[in-house]
This record gives structure tokens, C-alpha cells and sequence, in this order.
């Protein structure tokens, strides 16, 4: 996600010698479907803000909600409703020099989710801060969005900063992330990777980069680590032709899904159902057909607010998805207002609204998905 606009659910040879093209049989069976929301700045509230929020996510049936390593405003600031009270820096501000306490800061929301038995799918970097949307950081000033995904300094560096999460042990937990099974089901490469340039995907070295980074996380979690590794959304939005560029790379888990229908890893953003009726249920077969036996979720999509009413196009959307089995990540559940912004997010609404999102999210996770996410999310 663009988080700044809200437009909204591997590097070396040697890295890829270890992935194959050979195609992966398709999952053997199926489960439970499941539902959720994302929420990049719920490790900045007020331990009070968290608690009442994750607690109506959990009343509402949520079985997972995606979080980032990211910078918190802290101070008061108001963020998409919320009041920011937890100052967050850059993870990484020098290239290999890590400020632990923003790690710290989303540790303690895990131990919230873990409270309430909800999932946690965490993504280590946003690819929009390579010069990009969101801002500009360490990575982006030396290496800018092409170089990143090119050179093997970057990947190296990256590298890095990927083992760093995963072996952080967390000062409220006491869990070192990747043994913590109980709550993480995922950690993505990137938050949509290639976003800030989707061209880059399509060049050799795209795929050389996935496959070295999945098989780099995997290495640090273990082969037998039921963590997965999750792709973030290659690209963005599924119409810049990026989202299945990790297929060959057997170390990738999950392929996440961005669409966004407003123009118009799946990440991506929906127009009046009534216009494009089974747009989900459709996709998705076609989806799953292009993962090479993959897993595949919709990471991030969104209703425009400004065009449509979520209290009708929402569960419209979200029952073409149910039918299907097609498991969604919504673009965002938002904390109850509480201050007053404007960012230019239309897709967010307020879990206190009117939107009937619970029904949604318990249909979805009564429906049935014919792939298996037993272990994983159930």
C-alpha cells in the first residue's frame, strides 16, 4: 500500500540454482477460508487505543491483521482517526544500524494479538520509501528503487535487515520472532516490492531478487517453520503485471494479492459489484491457476468511500469473495475516530460505522477455500 495516499488486502546465482521452475502440484485439499484487516500505525497508540481496537477485531471473527516494521509520528499526531502516542524512528536510519525500539513498540502489539488469538502478517520494509510515495529512507538515498533490487550490495544489506527482525527477541514478549508461531503466521519480503518502479519487475534481475530474499528468510526460519514467506504484492496493484513474478521460487510461500479497482500479493481496490458481477470468484480460480500450487490471499483491497456506500458495495464485494473461498485482508478496518485527518484515504472506514463487516468476516471464515491454510492461519 501507498501508505501516504491510501490507494487502497532474489538477488545472486547462487540463490537462484535453489529455486525451481518445475511446477508445484496444486494444495492437496482445503479449509477454512478467513478474513482481516491492515493496520500500519496500531503499534503508535496508546496501549488503551490498542486494546479496545484488537478486542472489537477479535469480537468481529478477525483471524489476521497485517502489520509493518515502520516509523510512528507519536506526539499526539493524528493518524487515519487515531492518536499517534507511541514515537516510533526508522528501523534502519544508517545502512546495518538498527533502532530496536521501534521493533520493541510492534512487539507489544503482538502480545495483544496473541491475547486474542488473532494472526499477525508482519512486512520487514515498505518498498514505497525507495524514492517513492511514502518518503525516501536509508535504502532509497543509496540505493534508489532500481539499484535496490539490482545490485548484491543491497541485497546483501537487506539481507541483513530481514535476520535482524527475525532473530529480535522482544522486550515485552520475550519471544524471538521467528520461533513465535503462535502469532506470526507470515512475514513478507517487502511491502509491495517494485511498487516505487513496477518496470523493475520485469527485468532478469527481478526474479533473481524474489527467490534470493525467499530463500534467505526461509534459511532463518528454518525448513520446518510453519512461518511463512509472503510475497507483499509484487508491484502493487495487480494491473501493473508484477504480482506473479515469484512463482519459479520455491522458497515463497504465499502469493499476495493488490488490486485496486478505484484505477481500477493480489493488492487491489473495488468498484460497484453490481457492475462486475463475480469479479472475486472468477479471479480468483484464474489466480490460483498462475501460483504454480502457491498459496494465494487478497492482501489488500478497498472500497472508494467517495464513490460508493461500504454499507452496501462492502458486503457486496465481500460475498463474491466469501463464495469463492478467497481469503481477504481489507484496506483498512480503522480504529473508532477519535481526532480528524485527511490524507486522501477513501478506502478506510470506521469499525464503529455502520459497515456490517462482521458478518463479512464471519461468513468468510465459515466458507470453504479450496486451498489449505491448516497450520498456517487455522
Amino acid at each position: 500500500m501507498k501508505l501516504s495516499l491510501a490507494i487502497i488486502g532474489a538477488a545472486l546465482a547462487a540463490a537462484v540454482s535453489a529455486s525451481s521452475t518445475t511446477p508445484k502440484p496444486s494444495q492437496p485439499e482445503g479449509s477454512k477460508s478467513w478474513a482481516g484487516t491492515s493496520n500500519y500505525f496500531v503499534q503508535g497508540l496508546s496501549a488503551s487505543d490498542q486494546k479496545a481496537y484488537i478486542s472489537a477485531l477479535a469480537l468481529a471473527g478477525v483471524k489476521v491483521i497485517r502489520l509493518w516494521v515502520s516509523q510512528q509520528p507519536g506526539g499526539g499526531s493524528c493518524v487515519k482517526g487515531s492518536i499517534s502516542r507511541n514515537s516510533a524512528p526508522n528501523f534502519e536510519e544508517a545502512i546495518g544500524k538498527y533502532n530496536w525500539k521501534t521493533l520493541d513498540f510492534l512487539d507489544q502489539t503482538l502480545v495483544y494479538l496473541e491475547e486474542k488469538g488473532i494472526k499477525a502478517l508482519i512486512s520487514p520494509h515498505d518498498a514505497n520509501l525507495l524514492n517513492g510515495p511514502n518518503g525516501n529512507d536509508i535504502y532509497g538515498k543509496t540505493y534508489g528503487p532500481g539499484y535496490f533490487y539490482e545490485q548484491e550490495k543491497a541485497a546483501a544489506a537487506f539481507d541483513e535487515r530481514i535476520s535482524a527482525i527475525l532473530n529480535y527477541k522482544g522486550a515485552h514478549s520475550g519471544r524471538v520472532w521467528k520461533d513465535w508461531t503462535d502469532v506470526i503466521m507470515a512475514f513478507d519480503l517487502q511491502n509491495e516490492p517494485f511498487a516505487a518502479e513496477p518496470a523493475k519487475c520485469r527485468q532478469p534481475s527481478a526474479e533473481k531478487w524474489v527467490c534470493g530474499r525467499a530463500s534467505h528468510m526461509r534459511s532463518v526460519l528454518g525448513a520446518d517453520n510453519p512461518i511463512r514467506v509472503a510475497s507483499g504484492g509484487f508491484g502493487g496493484d495487480i494491473s501493473h503485471g508484477c504480482t506473479f513474478v515469484g512463482t519459479p521460487c520455491d522458497d515463497l510461500d504465499i502469493i499476495s494479492g493488490i488490486l485496486t479497482r478505484t484505477h481500477p500479493p493480489v493488492h487491489r481496490y473495488a468498484g460497484p459489484q453490481g457492475s462486475n458481477p463475480g469479479q472475486w470468484s472468477s479471479q480468483y480460480r484464474q489466480w490460483m491457476s498462475q501460483s504454480n500450487g502457491k498459496l494465494v490471499n487478497l492482501e489488500e483491497w478497498g472500497v472508494d468511500t467517495s464513490k460508493y456506500d461500504p454499507t452496501s458495495e462492502f458486503p457486496a464485494n465481500t460475498k463474491d469473495m466469501n463464495a469463492a473461498g478467497l481469503p481477504w485482508l481489507y484496506w483498512q478496518l480503522l480504529p473508532s475516530k477519535k481526532c480528524s485527518t485527511q490524507d486522501g484515504d477513501h478506502f478506510g472506514f470506521y469499525i464503529d460505522s455502520g459497515v456490517p463487516y462482521a458478518n463479512e468476516i464471519k461468513a468468510a471464515n465459515e466458507a470453504d477455500s479450496p486451498q489449505n491454510w491448516t497450520g498456517i492461519v487455522h
